[in-house]
């Protein structure tokens, strides 16, 4: 077969599968805001306190803006829209990380603003966050595609694999005024860019990532793996210049982390050095490292910390997660049948017997191993 007419053929196939990945993820979320509005005309709230929050409606457009904005208001975003409008005034409120709160601001008072006379800035500030939320969902699937074929080699699985996150179980939250969709698609693309070795510019998306999630700190190490500790990285090169990339990782994490320390040093000027609140009691934060911002606010209001979710109580949230937890555990296991010694050595070796080929398959191959180690965590 002519490579060529191959290749021809599957830059029309790969283009009309990213429009129908476009096209699937924009009905989900138009189904899913509808069956979240049906969902609340026929049921009674657990939370009402959207009610509370949002201003009366008195025209036509204002009750569609507060439909829209009922629906989206719940839980946690709550506090994403009180950051968006007052800033942090609450020391709780640093559990939130403000990069959606800023673009939700300023979509509010840019393009949005005029919308803020007729339906009152919160329930503006809620379709916002609701229009951000959305948007990057919709990005994020089609960035996920691009990545899985990159990643994979395998243009199919990588269309599965993208239709299954638009199709997934979370589907409300990636609509709701939460930091999830913003999150995937600047990890997805920061992905993406490592995977094309445009290591600045992943640097700067995880750094933004960083001030959405505080989890994106984690996604440095992907830069790690691919600078210095991938097998390839140090073919070809003296250890002079492993010596220069390893400077430069150092540097491309540093940058990569920036948003979260940037938040931290927020939160440590705001309580310690300017404290609101000049009576109230030293924090933990305060006296240094390790303690932060985030860490205190997260153990003081939310018990949140290590093995703390391990509770007898929390066993029936374990039964929801069930299924997915005997994927994982299956798709590390799988992995790790195929070539322990590769896993166990990060890729450096392998297991003598095994095929060379096989080292190129979709699931097994070696552009998936970090994906494998970040699975394990």
């Amino acid at each position: 077969m002519d490579i060529r007419s191959t290749g021809a053929k599957r830059v029309p196939l790969e283009r009309d599968r990213r429009w129908t990945v476009v096209k699937y993820a924009l009905l989900s979320r138009v189904a899913c805001l509808i069956l979240g509005i049906v969902s609340s005309a026929i049921v009674n709230d657990y939370d009402a306190s959207a009610q509370l929050v949002l201003a009366p409606a008195t025209t036509y457009l204002a009750q569609v803006l507060r439909t829209l904005a009922h629906i989206v208001l719940r839980w946690d975003a709550f506090y994403f829209v009180h950051i968006a409008g007052s800033g942090y005034v609450y020391e709780q409120e640093h559990a939130f990380f403000p990069l959606l709160p800023i673009l939700m601001r300023t979509l509010t008072q840019t393009v949005l603003r005029p919308l803020v006379a007729v339906g009152g800035e919160q329930a503006v500030l809620a379709v916002a966050g609701c229009i951000i939320s959305n948007a990057c969902f919709v990005a994020a699937a089609v960035t996920l595609y691009a990545l899985g074929q990159y990643t994979l080699r395998n243009e199919r699985l990588a269309y599965i694999a993208s239709l299954l996150f638009v199709f997934a179980p979370s589907n409300m939250f990636m609509s709701a005024v939460y930091t999830e969709s913003l999150f995937a698609w600047l990890v997805f693309s920061a992905m993406l860019c490592i995977a094309r070795r445009q290591h600045v510019v992943a640097s700067l998306l995880l750094c933004a990532s960083s001030l959405c999630r505080s989890n994106g700190v984690m996604y440095a190490g992907y830069l790690v793996w691919d600078v210095v500790v991938r097998r390839e990285a140090w073919i070809g090169k003296r250890w002079t210049q492993m010596v220069v990339r390893a400077v430069a990782a150092a540097g491309l994490v540093a940058v990569s982390v920036l948003g979260f320390v940037g938040f931290q040093i927020y939160g440590y000027r705001t309580h310690c050095l300017q404290p609101l609140y000049p009576n109230h009691p030293s924090r933990a934060y305060c006296d240094g490292l390790p303690a932060t911002v985030y860490g205190f606010v997260q153990a003081e209001y939310w018990d949140v910390g290590f093995l703390r979710y391990y509770t007898w109580s929390q066993i029936p949230n374990f039964l929801l997660a069930a299924p997915m937890i005997v994927l994982s555990i299956a798709g590390i296991y799988t992995c790790a049948a195929h070539d322990p010694v590769r896993l166990a050595t990060l890729g450096w070796k392998r297991r003598p017997s095994l095929q060379t080929a096989s080292l190129d398959t979709a699931f097994l191959g070696n552009r998936l191993l970090p994906h494998i180690y970040l699975w394990v965590l």
